[in-house]
């Protein structure tokens, strides 16, 4: 008897499986990789849209320079306005949601007949994209 008692209780202790407690933990650790993974993902979509609007203001900075490269030198969109050290006082056109601003100074002192021409792309007022160049009076 004494030995069917043993087995019994052995039996018993010996049991294969999970408890409550270990399965909560899994389930715990579980839970904080899954929220590690969304908050990767959701920061990961933040980054995307910046670098899109990032690429979309460069795109629109080139395109105005392109634009201004297409002038001659005496056009009114490359003429100097506003004080040349104020960033922004310049000409301005929106193409929405940006905005593309240039800054035309005069930079004879540097180049004979030349003007700096700094291009910016601000998307809610903020700076997103700038290009410069030097545009020089051809001599033909």
């Amino acid at each position: 008897m004494m030995e069917i008692t043993k087995t019994r209780r052995s039996m018993m202790f010996d049991a294969k499986g999970f408890t409550l407690i270990e399965v909560m933990i899994a389930m715990v650790i579980l839970g904080i990789g899954i929220l590690a993974v969304v908050g990767l993902q959701t920061r990961n979509m933040s980054y995307n849209s910046s670098s899109k609007r990032q690429t979309e203001g460069y795109t629109w900075a080139m395109d105005q320079v392109e634009r201004l490269l297409a002038l001659p030198y005496t056009s009114a969109q490359l003429s100097v306005q506003g004080s040349p050290t104020v960033v922004g006082d310049g000409h301005t056109v929106t193409r929405s949601p940006y905005t593309v601003e240039w800054d035309v100074a005069d930079n004879s002192a540097n180049i004979p007949n030349s003007r700096i021409v700094n291009v910016f792309v601000r998307w809610q007022g903020r700076e997103v994209s700038r290009v410069d160049f030097t545009r020089v009076q051809s001599s033909f």
